[in-house]
């Protein structure tokens, strides 16, 4: 017979799965719908494309700068409570946003934002771990492929969405207030339970000073960069790159929409399978691989290697982010070791990833062409390759703690 404690305990996983499925799809969606609608809001607030990658360097500025204090503030607050406030501050941002007619809202808004996004990018792996031990790689799989969706109907419907409404590109962004309030409805439940429950701080400034001298906690952390480099690169500048082609941009974000549709295979077979194996090493790598066939296809001249390059983006992408997030898990031997190699790997990753959209537009400035950005991507997915291949091998950060 099941008791009272036993009962509660399962309701607050089920509704704690539930939250953490609608959280993804708003992780997100808010940020791929921009890549579409960069040409529009170029050309009403007259930017340039170096200030136009603003708009994706800005949430990986601040993914990167708050992903770090984010483990130490859950602690003391609680993950549950921490995600809920977070959605506070996403719905407050995406209003924001929309609002007014100048640069400084538009920024201010994405920067609110990005800090609810970082909150369950870096807490939602090890409330996986310490809530579905056994289910891990089911439980990830899900997620990853609820916030690709949430990704794909960003991309997909933004363009039309602006055509079809009064407000243009505001129109099309301000509707992610609508399932972020759903999200905030949903997680209430899991915020009064664990509300309810005392939480012990957590003391870990010693484990946090190893794992910045850890060479596996590094090997995460640039494989899990430089997807993210490559991604938000991606759907910031794939339509523009494509257009080369006479590619429109409603067809290009079809196209980013349909890269985050592939994903879904790789997000349901790969962290159930890498749960799985002693050794991701393979997997890793197999990534990079698909990666790098990617960029080369975008580098030749002809318009029937693009929809090829894209698959392969998609595939190659999602892969390593489920690995990536898988990794926070598997190379730890506890929760708390889990939160802190998330926080160091998404806030050294994003920093690096930050660099990918700004650095690509400054170059297309200056020499009008898109051939050198690629090269950067290229560059990106040889990287992922390599740290792949070592960060999916057999280890513990444990096992490098002197």
């Amino acid at each position: 017979m099941k008791t009272n404690s036993t009962v509660s305990s399962t309701q607050h996983r089920l509704s704690l799965f539930l939250a953490i499925l609608a959280l993804a799809f708003v992780l997100r969606g808010p940020l791929t719908g921009v890549g579409p609608l960069l040409q529009n809001i170029q050309a009403q607030l007259q930017m340039s494309s170096t200030l136009a990658g603003l708009l994706t360097t800005v949430p990986l500025l601040t993914f990167g700068l708050f992903s770090v204090f984010i483990p130490r503030i859950a602690a003391r607050l609680g993950s549950e409570q921490m995600v809920f406030f977070a959605l506070w501050v996403l719905t407050l941002g995406l209003v924001l946003r929309c609002c007014g007619s100048g640069l400084f809202l538009l920024l201010t808004g994405t920067a609110l934002l990005s800090s609810a996004i970082a909150v369950g990018n870096v807490l939602i792996p090890s409330m996986v771990k310490q809530y579905f031990p056994l289910k891990m790689g089911l439980v990830t799989a899900l997620y990853a492929l609820v916030m690709n969706f949430g990704g794909a109907a960003g991309s997909a419907l933004s363009a039309p969405l602006a055509h079809s409404n009064l407000w243009g590109w505001r129109g099309a962004l301000v509707i992610w207030v609508l399932p972020a309030l759903v999200t905030m409805a949903i997680w209430w439940l899991p915020f009064k339970a664990a509300n309810a429950i005392p939480r012990p701080v957590v003391r870990s400034r010693t484990v946090t000073l190893h794992l910045w001298r850890n060479p596996l906690a590094w090997q995460v952390t640039l494989f899990m960069g430089f997807q993210s480099f490559l991604f938000y690169s991606t759907v910031s500048w794939l339509p523009l790159i494509v257009a080369k082609a006479g590619v429109s941009a409603t067809e290009a974000g079809g196209w980013l929409g349909l890269m985050q549709l592939v994903m879904i295979p790789t997000n349901l077979l790969i962290p159930i399978y890498a749960a799985r194996l002693k050794q991701q090493h393979r997997i890793g790598a197999m990534c990079g691989v698909a990666l790098i066939l990617s960029v080369l296809l975008l580098m030749l001249p002809w318009r029937s290697c693009y929809l090829p390059a894209v698959l392969l983006l998609g595939l190659g992408i999602s892969g390593a982010f489920c690995l990536s997030m898988m990794f926070f898990s598997l190379r730890s031997d506890s929760v708390t070791e889990g939160v802190l190699l998330s926080g160091m790997a998404q806030t050294c990753g994003y920093l690096l990833a930050s660099v990918g959209p700004v650095l690509m537009g400054a170059l297309h400035d200056i020499i009008h062409s898109w051939f050198p950005a690629l090269w950067l991507m290229l560059f990106a997915a040889l990287v992922i390759t390599v740290s792949g291949w070592k960060a999916g091998q057999d280890r513990k950060l444990s096992d490098f703690q002197k």
